[in-house]
């Protein structure tokens, strides 16, 4: 029931967003704006958007590794499965998918595998913000800062703050483990008594999860990697602008950046499953207002660009999840079963 719920409301939310995104558009210029794309430069842009996967590959591997070595063969299937049931799904489920199905697979603890996936976000957070300020601050933009929506703004300002918190706090657990399991302890008794032992499992491994962030070289591995992940997806975005006619002007490749950053970090809040209707909505809009691109030219990039972001991780992911024999069904009902027992049996 609750999944249902949480998919209607997606489905709401992407009707709202769609209202507001197609109101007064000219639907004869926006077909033309569509037909107006040259599909030969979806071939670089596609070659240079899964290069960026292949990078998040290695990048696990180097998450995983205070825990267990892990192989790059093993774990790109599993990414890759995660990613899009976050495409498909509501609620961020990939993530948590993803974890487990790795725990089971490399048999490891679910909770440090999901760690690493905590870990792997914030970087992702913090690559969208040097990649946000270095764009800004290129003088390469036909733009500045204050010609941009207040509320794009505001989250350029803040966005530092809550990532630089979530880093803090991070930090602390792996550095003062011992005092962070004595507070969750104290937290944990206020819960039923059978519960005790599994929360307090819980809370060690997913803080051995954290562990990579005792290793400088390994926590500027991440970084890197994060960074060139990053790059790949705003070339992409660029590639496709070429292929629209909309660059190198007025989006070159630091415009595209700053799009990448600013979407991105959009959709971070609660929305629809894969961003659909919030990531075409902030596209176009910054497009629009900051960038003077045509309404109907704004939108059909935004959709084509998506198109690129969300339909061959979706199809690369059914093809390993045939190729494993899994069901995203099976495997999300199989998650919360044993999270139920693992509940129920301290």
């Amino acid at each position: 029931m609750l999944t249902q719920k949480r998919t209607w409301i997606g489905l709401a939310f992407i009707l709202v967003t769609f209202y507001f995104l197609f109101r007064n558009i000219d639907k004869d210029k926006l077909i033309a704006a569509f037909s107006h794309f040259h599909l030969v430069w979806l071939v670089p842009a596609l070659a240079v958007y899964l290069l960026g996967y292949v990078i998040r590959g290695f990048r696990w591997v180097v998450l995983l590794s205070p825990v267990k070595k892990c192989a790059f063969q093993s774990l790109f299937p599993t990414l890759i499965i995660g990613f899009m049931a976050n495409n498909v799904l509501p609620a961020r489920a990939g993530e948590f998918i993803r974890a487990h199905l790795n725990g089971k697979k490399e048999g490891i603890s679910r909770s440090a595998s999901f760690a690493t996936i905590v870990l792997e976000r914030l970087f992702d957070g913090l690559t969208m913000i040097i990649l946000l300020w270095a764009a800004l601050g290129s003088g390469r933009l036909p733009i500045n800062e204050a010609m941009m929506s207040p509320g794009i703004q505001h989250a350029i300002d803040w966005s530092p703050y809550v990532f630089g918190a979530a880093f803090l706090v991070l930090f602390a657990l792996v550095l003062f483990k011992e005092t962070a399991v004595t507070v969750v302890q104290f937290f944990i008794r206020l819960a039923p008594a059978k519960f005790h032992g599994p929360m307090e499992k819980l809370a060690h491994t997913f803080i051995d999860g954290l562990h990579i962030l005792k290793n400088a070289k390994e926590t500027l591995m991440v970084l890197l990697t994060s960074l060139a992940a990053w790059t790949c997806e705003f070339s992409s975005y660029y590639l496709m602008a070429v292929g629209m006619g909309i660059a190198p002007n007025p989006l070159n490749l630091f415009s595209a950046a700053l799009l990448m950053a600013i979407v991105n970090l959009g959709i971070l809040i609660p929305n629809a499953p894969g961003g659909i209707g919030l990531f075409e909505f902030l596209g176009a809009g910054l497009l629009c207002v900051s960038f003077k691109v045509a309404k109907e030219t704004a939108v059909g990039y935004m959709f084509l660009v998506h198109f690129l972001v969300l339909v061959p991780i979706i199809l690369l992911g059914l093809y390993y999840s045939a190729r494993e024999h899994l069901q995203l069904g099976r495997l999300e009902a199989e998650r919360e079963r044993e999270k139920t027992e693992e509940k129920g049996h301290p």
